[in-house]
């Protein structure tokens, strides 16, 4: 990944990448007829097949860059490419786990995963079978018939990660899909999802607030400046060796060198979004 704006395409004897934003800004209005930037020039590229988190302190416009991947925002300037087409509408090269899960409560688990392949017009039996599969790889094989309501948080992320995976997406978008978890269920949801991603040629963008987190399962950590008008300040590659287990990862000697110093980097930038809030407040 780049924080400079990505060269122009030449040939085709490299892959495109997976996601670049090229100069995007996001302008939106404020009800008294203002507005304001939430991120501005940025310039990102995420290969296929890379793991990116994206970190930055609260404001810093984390979600508004995953939604522009999505297609779900539309860039005020700057173009955001996928796969080197332009992203226009939804982006149908990606699933998309949001913070909170999209379950509907009055389908089962089973009708719930298998939601993305009938949208797309696959036969019920066979949106069933493939879903059952998918039920088994993440550990809910006896869930089928639940409701949501049913299911612990742990199982209901399985659920998700079932539903964004069933339709075999080229990118995997993911805003803080663990945050409600405690502690011991995220990390061994965070292993889950390495397990189904590693090998699987998937980029994936993960925004996080949790550093030890964004460090375990990427291979680059970005991080955004303090916002509005938020940009790429720095970018650090993991070069932790894969597979790795997230239950011991953290004690690892390489893992706390990183998060030394990316924290270091992170912090000045905290430290710039509390003192802005506070002269706001005080003024």
């Amino acid at each position: 990944m780049s924080t400079t704006t990505p060269p122009d395409r030449r040939g085709d004897a490299a892959p495109e990448p997976a996601l670049v934003w090229r100069g995007c800004t996001k302008t939106f209005e404020t009800p008294g007829g203002g507005s304001y930037d939430a991120v501005r020039d940025i310039d990102l590229v995420v290969p296929a097949g890379r793991f990116v988190s994206i970190v930055g302190p609260t404001g810093s416009g984390k979600s508004t860059i995953l939604n522009m991947a999505a297609g779900l925002l539309e860039a005020s300037s700057g173009e955001v490419e996928s796969f080197g087409a332009p992203v226009r509408g939804v982006n149908r090269r990606a699933s998309y786990m949001f913070q909170q899960d999209a379950l509907l409560p009055w389908k089962t688990v089973l009708d719930n995963v298998a939601l993305g392949l009938t949208f797309a017009g696959v036969d019920t039996r066979e949106a069933h079978d493939r879903a059952r599969v998918w039920l088994e790889r993440v550990g809910l094989k006896a869930f089928t018939d639940r409701y949501p309501h049913q299911l612990s948080g742990g199982m209901r992320k399985r659920t998700a990660i079932a539903q964004a995976w069933i339709v075999d997406p080229d990118i995997l978008l993911m805003d803080e899909p663990f945050s409600a978890l405690d502690v011991q269920t995220r990390q061994i949801m965070e292993n889950e999802l390495l397990n189904l991603w590693s090998g699987s040629g998937k980029a994936a963008v993960f925004i996080t607030h949790d550093l030890d987190e964004a460090i375990a399962l990427s291979d680059e950590v970005v991080i955004l400046g303090a916002g509005p008008g938020s940009t790429v300040v720095a970018t650090y590659e993991i070069d932790i060796p894969r597979p790795r287990d997230l239950l011991e990862i953290r004690d690892d000697p390489a893992f706390i060198d990183l998060h030394r110093e990316i924290w270091g980097r992170l912090k000045q930038e905290v430290e710039r979004t509390y003192a802005a809030q506070n002269e706001r407040e005080s003024a």
